[in-house]
């Protein structure tokens, strides 16, 4: 099923598309990502359909974030220290010893 865009910005411009707003973001974010596969894809529609959310099914995810949201974190707190870290100073080569020769002649 194909959304219309007028539809859409349309909705967004409700008071209360906060929600609307922030799936349209965590949409677009994850199907920028490889690993956001079709079976994955398949399961949102589901999600999408069903009246309710199994409990247990809220409880995985909110945990599942969490570590999500740690792996950020690190990653973003790895790229900073990498940014701050002054860059190697590249070693000047040694000279060659020189040795001088008298020649007898």
């Amino acid at each position: 099923m194909k959304v219309a865009t007028p539809e859409v910005l349309l909705a967004l411009r409700a008071p209360n598309a906060g929600w609307l707003a922030a799936l349209i973001c965590a949409l677009d974010e994850a199907q920028r990502d490889p690993d956001f596969s079709a079976a994955q894809r398949d399961l949102v529609h589901r999600l999408l359909d069903a009246e309710r959310l199994a409990l247990p099914v809220v409880a995985a995810a909110h945990d599942r974030l969490a570590r999500f949201e740690d792996s950020l974190r690190d990653t973003y707190e790895d790229l900073l220290e990498a940014e701050a870290a002054p860059a190697p100073v590249a070693a000047e080569p040694k000279r060659p010893k020189l040795t001088l020769c008298v020649a007898n002649g």
